[in-house]
Protein backbone atom coordinates (compact mmCIF):
# COMPACT_ATOMS: atom_id res chain seq x y z
CA UNK A 1 0.00 0.00 0.00
CA UNK A 2 2.82 2.38 -0.66
CA UNK A 3 1.64 3.35 -4.12
CA UNK A 4 -1.59 4.86 -5.38
CA UNK A 5 -2.21 2.15 -7.94
CA UNK A 6 -5.26 0.72 -6.23
CA UNK A 7 -8.62 2.24 -7.04
CA UNK A 8 -10.43 5.12 -5.39
CA UNK A 9 -14.22 4.94 -5.21
CA UNK A 10 -16.40 7.99 -4.71
CA UNK A 11 -19.48 7.12 -2.63
CA UNK A 12 -22.43 9.42 -3.38
CA UNK A 13 -25.51 7.17 -3.07
CA UNK A 14 -26.98 5.05 -0.28
CA UNK A 15 -26.69 1.99 -2.52
CA UNK A 16 -22.96 2.57 -2.99
CA UNK A 17 -22.58 3.12 0.76
CA UNK A 18 -24.36 -0.15 1.51
CA UNK A 19 -22.03 -1.95 -0.92
CA UNK A 20 -19.06 -0.33 0.81
CA UNK A 21 -20.33 -1.44 4.23
CA UNK A 22 -20.65 -5.01 2.91
CA UNK A 23 -17.11 -4.83 1.48
CA UNK A 24 -15.72 -3.61 4.80
CA UNK A 25 -17.44 -6.37 6.82
CA UNK A 26 -14.66 -8.79 5.94
CA UNK A 27 -11.86 -6.41 6.94
CA UNK A 28 -9.92 -6.64 10.18
CA UNK A 29 -8.84 -2.98 9.92
CA UNK A 30 -9.51 0.23 8.03
CA UNK A 31 -8.00 3.70 8.06
CA UNK A 32 -10.20 6.75 8.51
CA UNK A 33 -10.06 10.52 8.15
CA UNK A 34 -12.59 13.25 7.59
CA UNK A 35 -12.83 16.79 6.31
CA UNK A 36 -15.15 19.40 7.78
CA UNK A 37 -16.13 22.94 6.92
CA UNK A 38 -14.89 24.41 10.21
CA UNK A 39 -13.12 27.32 8.48
CA UNK A 40 -16.25 28.27 6.50
CA UNK A 41 -19.21 27.59 8.77
CA UNK A 42 -20.31 28.72 12.22
CA UNK A 43 -21.82 25.28 12.88
CA UNK A 44 -19.25 22.94 11.41
CA UNK A 45 -20.18 19.60 9.91
CA UNK A 46 -18.41 16.63 8.36
CA UNK A 47 -18.26 17.21 4.60
CA UNK A 48 -16.14 14.22 3.55
CA UNK A 49 -15.28 10.88 5.08
CA UNK A 50 -12.31 8.94 3.75
CA UNK A 51 -11.70 5.24 4.38
CA UNK A 52 -8.99 2.93 3.11
CA UNK A 53 -8.71 -0.82 3.22
CA UNK A 54 -5.61 -2.71 2.17
CA UNK A 55 -6.91 -2.77 -1.41
CA UNK A 56 -9.09 0.31 -1.96
CA UNK A 57 -9.49 3.96 -1.07
CA UNK A 58 -13.00 5.34 -0.56
CA UNK A 59 -14.18 8.95 -0.45
CA UNK A 60 -17.70 9.24 0.98
CA UNK A 61 -19.78 12.37 0.45
CA UNK A 62 -22.07 12.77 3.49
CA UNK A 63 -23.64 15.84 1.87
CA UNK A 64 -24.97 13.53 -0.87
CA UNK A 65 -25.51 10.43 1.30
CA UNK A 66 -27.27 11.80 4.38
CA UNK A 67 -27.70 8.42 6.10
CA UNK A 68 -24.33 6.93 7.00
CA UNK A 69 -25.84 4.40 9.43
CA UNK A 70 -24.70 1.39 7.32
CA UNK A 71 -21.17 2.21 8.56
CA UNK A 72 -22.19 2.24 12.23
CA UNK A 73 -21.56 -1.48 12.88
CA UNK A 74 -18.04 -1.23 11.45
CA UNK A 75 -17.12 1.71 13.66
CA UNK A 76 -18.34 0.00 16.83
CA UNK A 77 -17.02 -3.48 15.94
CA UNK A 78 -14.34 -4.46 18.48
CA UNK A 79 -12.71 -6.85 16.00
CA UNK A 80 -12.13 -4.16 13.33
CA UNK A 81 -9.23 -1.83 14.08
CA UNK A 82 -9.80 1.77 13.06
CA UNK A 83 -6.56 3.59 12.21
CA UNK A 84 -6.54 7.39 12.50
CA UNK A 85 -3.94 10.13 12.47
CA UNK A 86 -4.70 12.67 15.22
CA UNK A 87 -8.04 10.96 15.67
CA UNK A 88 -9.50 12.82 18.67
CA UNK A 89 -11.22 15.46 16.53
CA UNK A 90 -12.38 12.87 13.98
CA UNK A 91 -13.88 10.65 16.67
CA UNK A 92 -15.67 13.63 18.22
CA UNK A 93 -17.11 14.55 14.81
CA UNK A 94 -18.19 10.97 14.08
CA UNK A 95 -20.03 10.86 17.40
CA UNK A 96 -21.54 14.33 16.99
CA UNK A 97 -22.65 14.18 13.34
CA UNK A 98 -23.53 10.50 12.93
CA UNK A 99 -23.96 9.08 16.44
CA UNK A 100 -21.21 6.54 15.81
CA UNK A 101 -19.58 4.67 18.64
CA UNK A 102 -15.93 4.02 17.83
CA UNK A 103 -14.09 1.01 19.24
CA UNK A 104 -10.61 -0.44 18.78
CA UNK A 105 -8.48 2.42 17.48
CA UNK A 106 -4.85 2.98 16.60
CA UNK A 107 -3.62 6.55 16.22
CA UNK A 108 -0.44 7.06 14.21
CA UNK A 109 0.19 10.51 15.70
CA UNK A 110 -0.02 9.17 19.24
CA UNK A 111 2.26 6.27 18.31
CA UNK A 112 4.81 8.66 16.77
CA UNK A 113 4.66 10.90 19.86
CA UNK A 114 5.25 7.95 22.20
CA UNK A 115 8.22 6.96 20.03
CA UNK A 116 9.67 10.45 20.55
CA UNK A 117 9.23 11.70 16.99
CA UNK A 118 9.82 15.43 16.68
CA UNK A 119 7.62 15.65 13.58
CA UNK A 120 4.06 14.52 14.28
CA UNK A 121 2.20 15.79 11.21
CA UNK A 122 0.93 13.22 8.73
CA UNK A 123 2.85 14.75 5.81
CA UNK A 124 6.10 14.61 7.82
CA UNK A 125 5.57 10.97 8.76
CA UNK A 126 4.68 9.98 5.18
CA UNK A 127 7.83 11.74 3.98
CA UNK A 128 9.95 9.99 6.60
CA UNK A 129 8.60 6.45 6.18
CA UNK A 130 7.67 6.38 2.48
CA UNK A 131 9.75 9.17 0.93
CA UNK A 132 6.54 10.62 -0.53
CA UNK A 133 5.72 14.32 -0.37
CA UNK A 134 2.07 15.04 0.35
CA UNK A 135 0.81 18.46 -0.65
CA UNK A 136 -1.06 20.13 2.21
CA UNK A 137 -2.16 23.16 0.17
CA UNK A 138 -5.80 22.03 0.20
CA UNK A 139 -5.87 21.51 3.97
CA UNK A 140 -8.07 24.59 4.44
CA UNK A 141 -10.16 23.93 1.36
CA UNK A 142 -13.91 24.63 1.48
CA UNK A 143 -14.99 20.99 1.83
CA UNK A 144 -18.67 21.95 1.90
CA UNK A 145 -18.58 23.32 -1.65
CA UNK A 146 -19.69 21.06 -4.49
CA UNK A 147 -18.66 19.72 -6.89
CA UNK A 148 -15.37 18.56 -5.40
CA UNK A 149 -12.39 18.96 -7.69
CA UNK A 150 -10.17 16.02 -8.69
CA UNK A 151 -7.38 17.67 -6.66
CA UNK A 152 -9.60 17.72 -3.55
CA UNK A 153 -10.50 14.06 -3.99
CA UNK A 154 -6.85 13.08 -4.41
CA UNK A 155 -5.83 15.15 -1.39
CA UNK A 156 -8.54 13.54 0.74
CA UNK A 157 -7.66 10.06 -0.49
CA UNK A 158 -4.02 10.46 0.46
CA UNK A 159 -4.95 11.24 4.07
CA UNK A 160 -5.87 7.56 4.60
CA UNK A 161 -3.99 5.79 1.81
CA UNK A 162 -0.74 5.20 3.74
CA UNK A 163 -2.15 4.88 7.26
CA UNK A 164 -2.41 1.08 7.46
CA UNK A 165 1.19 0.55 6.38
CA UNK A 166 2.35 3.42 8.61
CA UNK A 167 0.53 1.75 11.50
CA UNK A 168 2.47 -1.48 10.89
CA UNK A 169 5.82 0.33 10.79
CA UNK A 170 5.07 2.27 13.97
CA UNK A 171 3.84 -0.88 15.72
CA UNK A 172 7.14 -2.62 14.96
CA UNK A 173 9.00 0.28 16.57
CA UNK A 174 6.66 0.38 19.57
CA UNK A 175 7.20 -3.35 20.19
CA UNK A 176 10.94 -3.03 19.64
CA UNK A 177 11.13 -0.28 22.30
CA UNK A 178 8.60 -2.01 24.59
CA UNK A 179 6.22 0.94 24.29
CA UNK A 180 3.27 -0.92 22.78
CA UNK A 181 1.52 -1.14 26.16
CA UNK A 182 1.80 2.62 26.63
CA UNK A 183 0.34 3.16 23.17
CA UNK A 184 -2.53 0.75 23.84
CA UNK A 185 -3.43 2.65 27.01
CA UNK A 186 -3.53 5.91 25.05
CA UNK A 187 -5.72 4.37 22.34
CA UNK A 188 -8.22 3.17 24.96
CA UNK A 189 -8.42 6.71 26.34
CA UNK A 190 -8.89 8.10 22.84
CA UNK A 191 -12.18 6.27 22.19
CA UNK A 192 -13.62 7.84 25.35
CA UNK A 193 -13.19 11.38 24.03
CA UNK A 194 -16.32 13.50 24.53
Amino acid sequence: MTTTDHPVAIIETLGDLEQLAAHLEGMDRISIDLESDSFYSYYEKVCLLQLSSSTHDFVIDPLAVRDLSPLGPIFRAPNVEKVFHAGAYDILCLKRDFGFEVANVFDTMIAARILGSKELGLASLIQRYFDVTLSKKLQRSDWGKRPLTPAQIEYARMDTHYLLTLRDLLTEELVQHELDGDASDEFVRLVRVQ
